[in-house]
């Protein structure tokens, strides 16, 4: 057994992955819950973002389908079920975000949380969710029931 910070095995890689969708995804699953609760007054805070690419209308639909995507999509993104399209979302959502926040002009402090979780859900929208992810026991049972 080798020394964890120098070995570079497809265990310790996977248990990586499996850490970073977990903690990413419980997090985007509390902050849409958050928001969940905040209500149509929140939602339409939130929706208001859109702004940013010059959609002005329908300001409480576009917060609730960002908080949704969040509330939902770390839910996803824990459990590592349908990852790469909750990795989408959430990438999707950040774009709004990292913009709205980057428009503000309050420079990068502002600007990298957003930005570091679109990157982060890029990198699950191209790896997976990994070998242990509910997505990779759904491909074993399908591979398996080919087999029979």
């Amino acid at each position: 057994m080798g020394n964890t910070l120098t070995n570079e095995n497809a265990k310790t890689r996977e248990l990586g992955l499996l850490v970073l969708r977990i903690g990413v995804g419980v997090l985007f699953f509390v902050f849409g819950w958050l928001k969940l609760a905040g209500g149509e007054q929140l939602w339409q805070g939130v929706g208001s973002s859109m702004g940013v690419f010059g959609i002005t209308a329908w300001p409480v639909f576009w917060g609730l389908l960002a908080t949704i995507a969040e509330f939902l999509g770390g839910l996803l993104l824990a459990a590592g079920l349908f990852t790469r399209f909750a990795a989408l979302t959430l990438a999707i959502t950040m774009v709004v975000a990292s913009a709205f926040k980057l428009s503000l002009g309050g420079g990068l402090a502002d600007f990298s949380s957003p930005f570091t979780m679109l990157l982060v859900n890029i990198f699950f929208l191209l790896a997976g969710g990994g070998i242990y992810s509910v997505d990779h026991l759904l491909k074993l049972r399908k591979q398996s029931a080919a087999i029979a």
